[in-house]
């Protein structure tokens, strides 16, 4: 189980990217079971990335992404304090 829901979000966006292990993933699945806020969270940032991705036909620019992860990190910590 991840210890803090911190750590759930330090890994949320390359979770939805595709780009962890197979024992993160389970991980941050047991971690969703769990965590009601975090669950809320993932639906949240899922659907909004389903819903960008509908609308744009060309992939993500990769300075986008990169900001938009460091955005979520962030984001992520100040609710943890």
């Amino acid at each position: 189980m991840m210890k803090e829901c911190k750590d759930f979000c330090d890994r949320l966006s390359d979770y939805l990217d595709g780009q962890v292990d197979e024992n993160i993933c389970i991980l941050i699945e047991e971690h969703l079971e769990v965590c009601p806020p975090c669950a809320l969270m993932y639906e949240s940032l899922k659907t909004t990335v389903e819903i960008c991705n509908r609308g744009i036909s060309d992939d993500l620019p990769e300075e986008v992404g990169r900001r938009l992860k460091i955005f979520l990190r962030i984001h992520c910590n100040k609710e943890q304090t």
